[in-house]
């Protein structure tokens, strides 16, 4: 993933529209999320994430030039949220009004949820310092490092992790303040969960196509001004006017096609689901006899690969569920308990872990996964890694995997779990890589952690970056080529197929 503050300086010095591009690619899902919290609406979040996009390339040379591009959208969508929240709010008092006689609602007793605390944590980050902000977006959701971060604010890596612990202590207050009590970890646990939200199919290239087409107007609308005398702006007020209405055009095209990759969205996240429970039968029917032992039986549980239902919590600062945009999977759902333990971190967040239970067997496997589209990674190689920690690990050991998939049912492009250096027995933390390579054809991104036999694995700081051609893939002989021409069709039992 390049630098942003790199790719808006190539735009504003050469109008380079790719790098604005990858630019929106990286930050939409961001600006997105942001913009849902705060306004609850898919419609209304697309307008005004189009106005932030909108917005910074107008003013990409002078936000080129800011500390943290990330916080000037976080703060552009702030106050484009408040803009079309005071009308909402307008409309909603007038119904409310009408609606609310003999009508109230008692504040729950219990603790509050996350999605509550969402509706204030952009409140809460906007009353923090550049600097504290700077640093809580920088760690919690751009997921970079403590030596990243001390690199562009010219500290020490020990200086940035001070950083970012202070400034998450006075994000803490400020969420204190409005009423949401919660543990510095568990904050830091639930905020990179926040960090991104799933993007309408097509929004990214409808928004960077509407942000770029704004400002060649404005700029030729420039150039007209600067050539002319008084009497030739005068006699141009038509041509000028005849701009303005295909502007309002583009602009209620955009807010159409917004509406139509909304509807898309939602038939492409079914799709999605129902692609991955096929992906993980296929993959067990072809995969090696020592996983598919347990033969049809154990086939037909891969379907149960739904998201892990919400169990009650046994154990102190550990959540037996999946956490938010996980869902658990496997060929034995029922031997794997899968969610958050606190009690073991790495780098100061919590981890995800996996641990067999007494229904699990040494041919079966769990864990957690996640599914995204791979419209930003089309054409690159891509690396997944983490952290990955084991205890007792039996049989077929602890895994990452990463597969890419293209259009229709079961068509794999890439594929890698790790199968022959999975680690085993009982390890501290290790960093773990699958590099595969993203055709340009890809539909979805598949990724996640399982652990295959008995024992227990803590998994944290995941990435999903594009990386260059000199990073070697892992499983390059994940997908053979099939051969040229059919081949031994008298069924010779001797015979070596060529290809």
């Amino acid at each position: 993933m390049n630098d942003d503050a790199s790719l808006l300086h190539a735009f504003a010095t050469k109008r380079d529209e790719a790098a604005f591009r990858q630019l929106v690619g990286q930050r939409i899902g961001f600006v997105y999320a942001v913009a849902l919290r705060r306004l609850n609406d898919p419609h209304l979040a697309q307008e005004a994430t189009q106005s932030v996009f909108i917005a910074l390339a107008r003013k990409a040379a002078r936000v080129a030039q800011n500390p943290s591009v990330m916080g000037w959208l976080h703060r552009c969508c702030c106050y484009e949220t408040h803009n079309l929240m005071r009308a909402q709010i307008n409309r909603a008092a007038r119904e409310q009004e009408a609606h609310q006689r003999g009508t109230t609602t008692a504040p729950s007793p219990s603790g509050h949820r996350w999605e509550e605390i969402e509706t204030v944590l952009d409140d809460a980050l906007s009353e923090l310092a550049e600097p504290d902000r700077s640093a809580i977006l920088a760690r919690y959701f751009s997921n970079q490092s403590f030596a990243e971060i001390g690199t562009a604010s010219g500290r020490t890596e020990n200086a940035a992790r001070m950083r970012v612990e202070r400034a998450l202590s006075k994000l803490r207050e400020q969420l204190q303040r409005r009423g949401f009590d919660s543990t510095a970890a568990v904050l830091a646990g639930l905020l990179p969960s926040s960090a991104s939200a799933l993007v309408p199919s097509g929004l990214s290239t409808t928004i960077a196509d509407a942000a770029l087409s704004t400002v060649g107007t404005t700029s030729l609308l420039a150039v007209f001004v600067a050539t002319m005398s008084t009497t030739k702006i005068t006699a141009t007020l038509a041509a000028v006017a005849g701009l303005g209405i295909i502007g309002y055009q583009i602009h209620q095209t955009n807010v159409l096609a917004g509406e139509l990759g909304s509807l898309r969205a939602e038939h492409a996240r079914a799709t999605e689901t129902v692609r991955a429970l096929e992906n993980q039968i296929r993959e067990l029917k072809t995969a090696p006899a020592s996983t598919t032992a347990v033969g049809t039986a154990t086939a037909a549980t891969a379907t149960t690969a739904v998201a892990a239902k919400a169990e009650p919590v046994e154990v102190p600062g550990i959540t037996r569920q999946a956490p938010p945009g996980w869902f658990k999977n496997g060929n034995n759902t029922k031997g794997y308990d899968v969610g958050v333990d606190q009690t073991q971190p790495w780098g100061g967040m919590p981890s995800a872990y996996v641990k067999s239970n007494d229904l699990s067997t040494a041919e079966g496997f769990g864990g957690m996964m996640q599914v995204t589209a791979a419209d930003v990674y089309r054409g690159q190689r891509v690396r997944l890694s983490g952290w990955m920690k084991t205890q007792d690990v039996q049989d077929e050991g602890a895994h990452l995997w990463l597969r890419v998939d293209g259009k229709g049912r079961g068509n794999i492009l890439a594929f890698d779990n790790m199968r022959n250096r999975a680690p085993k027995g009982t390890t501290d933390w290790q960093e773990y890589s699958i590099v595969l390579d993203v055709p340009r054809d890809a539909e979805a991104i598949n990724y996640g952690m399982f652990l295959a036999g008995r024992g227990q694995i803590w998994v944290n700081a995941l990435t999903v970056t594009a990386v260059g051609a000199e990073t070697p893939i892992t499983n390059p002989q994940s997908l053979p080529k099939p051969p040229n021409a059919p081949v031994n069709l008298g069924f010779n039992p001797d015979s070596t197929p060529k290809t």
